[in-house]
């Protein structure tokens, strides 16, 4: 190979209450293009063309390294091309896109032979928990348990055809590292119970396409109550996207956007979250994202 681009979704995670262990694929994309090159150069269009390094701490580029070291390969000079659609720092999963993007790339364009399963665990390890990168390699629903071993065991499923994802968008960025630093310690044994009940019933929603169980089953003690400072709004975006007819609403990932899940009417919920946000003094805009059933796809190849 001379060149190879990989096409990588969007996803959302936790779902309200699957935190660290459900992730979903969204049809919003972000396109990674490596080539081998006399001497290493970064190229970025889109979201983060201002922001992100132009060197070897891009992260598509430190996904590529981990790759080679997991097969003892050594890495040659790349260039790498970057078309961001996917928000930065938004809970849409642009980190675990590059790191996605990066080893699929990698493993195609220098014949690393890793397993699907092995670019899991690569990604894991360098993302550091499987929510977003497991949805953003294999697309579709993922349920994810991590091992002690540090071994990612995940079941990808697909979602019942009929729903559509409206995002809305706070246009501020939330740090996962911060996100996580929100959370407690410990927590009540009857708010385990209670996102243990929702995992359950918001997993079979999905799959059986009873989409009627999906606003009960949505709801969280676990994360987002504690990152409620973090995001001012959530609450009444959510509450709002229920009242306009979404099936269910929640903080996607660590943050600060919101996903309804929508069978129809994207347009109205959407506009009723924007609303939320900008009472709470908080600009955002909304858009209607089909699901993903696929996940980092390779788009093109140019063999030498």
């Amino acid at each position: 190979m001379r060149s190879v681009t990989v096409r990588v979704p969007a996803t959302s995670a936790n779902l309200g209450p699957g935190y660290d262990c459900l992730g979903l694929a969204l049809g919003l994309h972000n396109t990674v293009t490596l080539a081998l090159a006399p001497t290493p150069g970064v190229r970025i269009e889109g979201e983060g063309a201002g922001s992100l390094p132009r060197d070897a701490t891009h992260l598509v580029l430190g996904a590529a390294q981990a790759a080679a070291d997991a097969v003892g390969e050594r890495l040659p000079a790349l260039d790498l091309h970057q078309l961001n659609c996917i928000p930065l720092a938004r809970g849409m999963g642009s980190s675990s896109a590059a790191i996605v993007g990066g080893i699929v790339a990698a493993n195609e364009l220098l014949g690393l032979g890793l397993s699907q399963r092995q670019m899991l665990d690569i990604a894991t390890a360098v993302e550091g928990h499987p929510d977003n990168v497991a949805p953003a390699l294999l697309g579709g629903l993922t349920v994810c348990c991590t091992l002690d071993s540090g071994e990612v065991l995940v079941e990808r499923l697909d979602v019942a055809p009929g729903l559509s994802c409206v995002v809305a968008v706070p246009d501020f960025e939330v740090a996962t590292h911060e996100a996580r630093k929100a959370l407690p310690e410990t927590i009540p044994h009857a708010d385990g119970v209670f996102n243990l009940c929702r995992v359950g019933l918001i997993v079979a929603g999905l799959v059986s396409g009873d989409f009627s169980v999906l606003s009960e089953a949505m709801r969280d003690r676990l994360h987002q109550p504690y990152r409620a400072h973090l995001v001012p709004g959530m609450d009444d975006a959510i509450a709002a996207a229920l009242d306009e007819g979404a099936h269910g609403a929640a903080l996607s990932g660590s943050g600060p956007t919101v996903a309804a899940f929508v069978s129809e009417r994207g347009e109205d919920v959407g506009a009723a979250m924007v609303n939320a946000f900008a009472r709470a003094g908080t600009t955002a805009i909304a858009r209607t994202l089909p699901l993903s059933p696929e996940g980092a796809t390779v788009t093109m190849q140019d063999r030498l």
